[in-house]
């Protein structure tokens, strides 16, 4: 789909949500006081410049007023990627260029605006709404006056008290508090802007992306390499690798989704460790572009630890989905379900799950499988064995020593 198209969706989305809006809160007479504009142009007062369109707009007329007394501005964004600062500099720009009265500024974006945009929309006093419909949208940015109440704030630099009257603010108060009031919060998330994906939702956007990189990989069952991923997180979405030394950084990866770069540490360049890191920090760019969570807020809350009483990951705040998130993300990406089944029965050599007991001979079978296996995919020994774990493909039989034991056992060597 084009991105002009993509805008006019969400444009069309968004004047759904302003016109529920004004229904909700404005009625008869009144809403002749509140026109909703699309695609309107204004003229410019930059000399030669014409006009300027913008995608929404609502003007506040007096009655018997021969010009409206303020007006609302309103930017659709529907981006696969964050909203650069450059996008809202422009829209800034384009409301002063207008010389537009008493001004207010929302932004309605279906992605989270980058930090150097959210903290210029702030410095200036914008609105920012996250949302793609009616009923699945959220409210980022705006502010309280004196009273405590919501508001949204005129841009300072068209501020004209002659046009504010009493009635003009009366009728500005009440739309902002219906555009505040009437907005629904997500429902397909857990807070900080975390989305409640299931393992099916992160297995078809991993199955997805081994699709795009090369369709023969899941026919085969072929192993992906650190070479083969990096090239082509820099091929297709311009993803830099970097390596820092372990003294710099406490994490063995770290990615910087605004400046498309992920952080590699020294220590594990060359190791098993460095693949599934490689995937987990991509599962981070794919799923986590909405994230609303400081690093501080996110370094309170406790890691989350694998239970093989329940046999998965206990998920009890933000931390705990998304590294979990992240980690199924490079799992599956890396070990897919189709080829990691395949390739278990191609090295046992019968079409069965691997047995876990107290027989010597069984123990070993079940190593020299492990192994293979993390040799094939280029991935620890426990990243094996916790997807074979999740895919339910070993029977645990033991008395004496469990499988939680030699994952403890490999842990100083290769845990991921």
């Amino acid at each position: 789909m084009k991105t002009t198209e993509k805008g006019d969706i969400l444009e069309d989305r968004a004047v759904g949500i302003i016109e529920r809006i004004l229904d909700d809160g404005l009625i008869g007479v009144m809403k002749e006081y509140a026109r909703v504009f699309t695609k309107k142009k204004y003229p410019s007062n930059i000399r030669g410049s014409g006009e300027v369109e913008f995608d929404l707009t609502i003007e506040i007329w007096p009655p018997n007023a021969d010009q409206y007394s303020m007006i609302y501005f309103i930017e659709c964004k529907n981006y696969n990627h964050r909203v650069p600062i450059n996008e809202v500099k422009k829209f800034f720009a384009d409301i002063s260029e207008t010389s537009g009265v008493n001004a207010k500024a929302i932004i309605i974006t279906s992605s989270p605006l980058q930090k150097g945009a959210f903290d210029y929309a702030s410095a200036k006093k914008m609105m920012i709404i996250e949302g793609e419909s009616k009923d699945n949208f959220n409210i980022i940015l705006y502010k309280r006056n004196i009273e405590e109440e919501n508001i949204i704030p005129i841009l300072g630099e068209t501020i004209n008290e002659q046009f504010l009257d009493e009635g003009v603010k009366s009728l500005s108060k009440l739309i902002d508090k219906q555009l505040l009031s009437c907005l629904i919060p997500a429902k397909n998330n857990v807070g900080y802007g975390i989305d409640l994906l299931s393992k099916e939702d992160i297995n078809q956007i991993t199955i997805d992306e081994l699709d795009k990189f090369d369709k023969s990989y899941l026919i085969n069952g072929y192993g992906l390499s650190v070479k083969d991923l990096s090239d082509y997180l820099k091929s297709e979405y311009n993803i830099d690798i970097n390596h820092f030394n372990p003294k710099e950084n406490k994490y063995l990866g770290t990615c910087d989704i605004d400046n498309k770069t992920i952080g590699i540490s020294k220590k594990i360049v060359g190791t098993p460790r460095e693949l599934f890191t490689i995937g987990h920090e991509f599962g981070h760019f794919q799923l986590h572009q909405k994230l609303r969570i400081n690093q501080e807020l996110m370094n309170s809350f406790s890691d989350s630890v694998y239970d093989f009483a329940i046999g998965k990951n206990r998920l009890e705040n933000p931390l705990h989905w998304v590294e979990w998130q992240a980690n199924y993300f490079s799992a599956s990406l890396l070990l897919p379900k189709s080829s990691i089944i395949a390739k278990s029965w191609q090295f046992q050599g019968a079409k069965l799950d691997l047995i876990f007991d107290d027989n010597y001979s069984n123990q070993k079978k079940f190593r020299r499988i492990i192994d293979k296996l993390a040799n094939h995919f280029s991935v620890s020994k426990t990243s094996i064995i916790y997807r074979l774990k999740e895919l339910n493909m070993i029977t645990d039989n033991t008395s004496t020593r469990t499988i939680g034991d030699l994952i403890s056992q490999w842990k100083s060597e290769y845990f991921v």
